[in-house]
């Protein structure tokens, strides 16, 4: 949820996010969820708070949200409810641009919402105001999270990501070694209390997409729990 970064392929695309978080807060691997809408929704799940931050359902659409809009913010405690649900509710709709216009955000925490269906669309909201964005699904695209890095981190990390496209094959191993899945990379954070803990991958091709989500047995070393689910 704080590190995403979207690479166009021939037939579809790779959807990455690092999850950047408190190592001791707890999460469960991908699963179907229960949206009551018809269509199968596959996410990993906070435990803590009962959202996600990545999300793909039986029709290959995908959502992922990072925590903050376009700057650090303070946190007005309480909030209506978690940014997580977010992810959720972007699928109870037919499409995402018409959760985009309906959806009510008072009273929750600034978030960026990547929805992939058959536009490239983001909304960020800042916590008075959406801002919606329509991006090219044909070429690559790096987002960082506004509550843990700053301008000079994500240029950083997004020079990172333009040298990776110019020298590499695209191949799901190789994006997620970018993310720094058994390497270590400038998507990599490691602080005592913040750390990247899980990393979630969604690859569409063609008319399916499959999710794998690598899960750190330990977050400080590279000993992964892998999940797969098509």
């Amino acid at each position: 949820m704080c590190t995403v970064s979207y690479i166009p392929t021939k037939d579809g695309f790779y959807l990455t996010s690092n999850r950047d978080e408190d190592p001791l807060r707890e999460t469960l691997p991908p699963k179907s969820v229960d949206i009551n809408t018809g269509v199968t929704l596959i996410a990993p799940i906070d435990k803590e708070k009962g959202g996600s931050w990545i999300a793909t359902d039986s029709i290959s659409r995908a959502a992922c949200l990072l925590n903050g809009g376009f700057e650090k913010h303070k946190r007005k405690l309480p909030y209506a409810k978690s940014r997580g649900y977010m992810v959720f509710d972007a699928f109870k709709y037919t499409n995402f641009q018409t959760f985009i216009e309906d959806v009510n955000l008072e009273n929750i925490e600034p978030f960026t919402l990547i929805l992939i269906d058959d536009f490239l669309q983001v909304l960020v909201w800042d916590g008075n105001k959406k801002h919606i964005q329509f991006l090219s699904k044909t070429i690559p695209h790096l987002w960082s999270s506004a509550t843990l890095y700053d301008e000079d981190t994500h240029n950083k990390k997004l020079a990172v990501f333009n040298v990776f496209l110019k020298n590499n094959t695209i191949s799901s191993e190789a994006v997620l070694t970018l993310h720094g899945v058994k390497s270590d990379t400038e998507f990599v954070l490691n602080f005592p209390e913040v750390k990247t803990v899980s990393t979630t991958q969604i690859l569409k091709k063609g008319e399916n997409t499959e999710m794998t989500y690598y899960q750190k047995k330990n977050v400080d070393k590279d000993e992964y729990k892998v999940t797969n689910i098509c």
